[in-house]
């Protein structure tokens, strides 16, 4: 069996300005349906974005969708952190009035983007964003991505923490393959003390041993591992 774990912007998907614009190839959709539907595959997209989220983009049955880095699994979670709240709150009114800096409320996280961002904006927005962790930082952290800070509970885990937690109810001999290209998937690059880690994007320090070049290459390998095991 193999227990293949995909990444969504960036790794399924290419990235856009704003994740609202992001599409997936229907290649994608298909190849993945073929997987899944196949005894010798278990696979999951795991992904910063809610689990709703992942599913209305995607809309591939029998694939497990996990959002929040993998904490978001099913319908049933805790309330938010109030901590969170008061962060968007601070943020919401003191981020520097640049096009390229936004907010994204994701209730249980919040995430500032900058990509796009006038370089003095940004170092502004950085420091707007330190300082309204600082008084929570025994209860949140910051996670640096591609062009986004997200601030997130310290009791939400890592990429890792999920990919350990789901192979553990699979058989032993499972053979895990993972795909990711920001930072969040190190953490599970790192947790696969076997298996296949593939870092998607250009070249640059990673646990992974493999890499791809971008989204459409990732479509080709999946593509290739529908002919090689089905």
């Amino acid at each position: 069996m193999i227990a293949l774990f995909l990444d969504f912007d960036g790794t399924l998907a290419p990235i856009r300005p704003r994740p609202d614009l992001v599409r997936v190839d229907p290649a994608v959709r298909r190849v993945l349906a073929a997987l899944v539907s196949s005894p010798r595959f278990r696979v999951w997209i795991i992904s910063a974005r809610r689990q709703a989220d992942i599913h209305a983009r995607l809309r591939v049955p029998r694939v497990r969708y996990l959002g929040l880095y993998g904490w978001e699994r099913s319908a049933a979670h805790p309330l938010p952190d109030r901590a969170i709240f008061h962060v968007k709150t601070f943020l919401s009114g003191a981020l520097p009035p640049d096009e390229g800096i936004w907010l994204e409320d994701k209730q249980h996280t919040v995430a500032v983007h900058y990509r796009g961002a006038k370089e003095e904006a940004r170092r502004l927005a950085a420091e707007r964003v330190r300082r309204a962790v600082d008084p929570w930082r025994s209860r949140l952290r910051i996670a640096p991505g591609k062009c986004v800070w997200e601030i997130l509970p310290r009791t939400l885990a890592d990429k890792g923490v999920a990919v350990r937690r789901e192979l553990a109810l699979l058989p032993a001999a499972a053979l895990p393959v993972y795909l990711g290209d920001d930072y969040s998937d190190e953490a599970a690059f790192a947790a696969l003390r076997r298996g296949v880690a593939v870092r998607v994007g250009g070249r640059r320090l990673t646990r992974a041993r493999y890499r791809l070049e971008g989204s459409e290459q990732v479509r080709e390998f999946l593509e290739r591992l529908r002919a090689e095991f089905l």
